[in-house]
């Protein structure tokens, strides 16, 4: 199987990044060129386009997932999505009151009583300051 069909294969599965692909393909031992050129192809024939996998990326987990701005970022930036990209993508999908709804979602499930703790746990999940904030004066 050469690069292209594994590639094509992998896409099948489910949608990649392209540095997410280029790492699958240097792993089962292609070479840098290889995998540039079937990069390339894959991306002019239209199978591979990272902006519009990483906007249902996204879309994906803040629909089923309870992260905050900042790992929502960390998340696309594990993909392989450059900061820059991902803050830009972020900003343009991600309001305020839209992180507030996902942290309500998140404290639903949370019985903490600890103001502390609880504004730890929502640290941890990439929550804005203001957000926590605003949350911490409500309980």
């Amino acid at each position: 199987m050469n690069a292209y069909e594994k590639a094509t294969s992998l896409i099948k599965i489910r949608p990649h990044f392209s540095g997410e692909l280029a790492k699958k393909l240097s792993l089962r031992g292609f070479s840098k060129l290889d995998i540039e050129k079937v990069i390339n192809q894959l991306t002019e024939e239209g199978l591979l386009d990272d902006s519009q996998f990483a906007q249902i990326y996204l879309d994906n987990l803040i629909k089923y997932k309870t992260f905050g701005f900042y790992g929502l970022k960390a998340k696309l930036m594990q993909r392989g999505i450059a900061n820059s990209d991902a803050e830009v993508l972020l900003k343009e999908k991600l309001s305020m009151k839209d992180e507030k709804k996902i942290a309500e979602r998140f404290l639903e499930k949370e019985k903490e009583p600890n103001k502390l703790k609880l504004a730890q746990k929502l640290s941890r999940k990439g929550f804005r300051t203001e957000i926590i904030s605003s949350f911490l004066q409500d309980v």
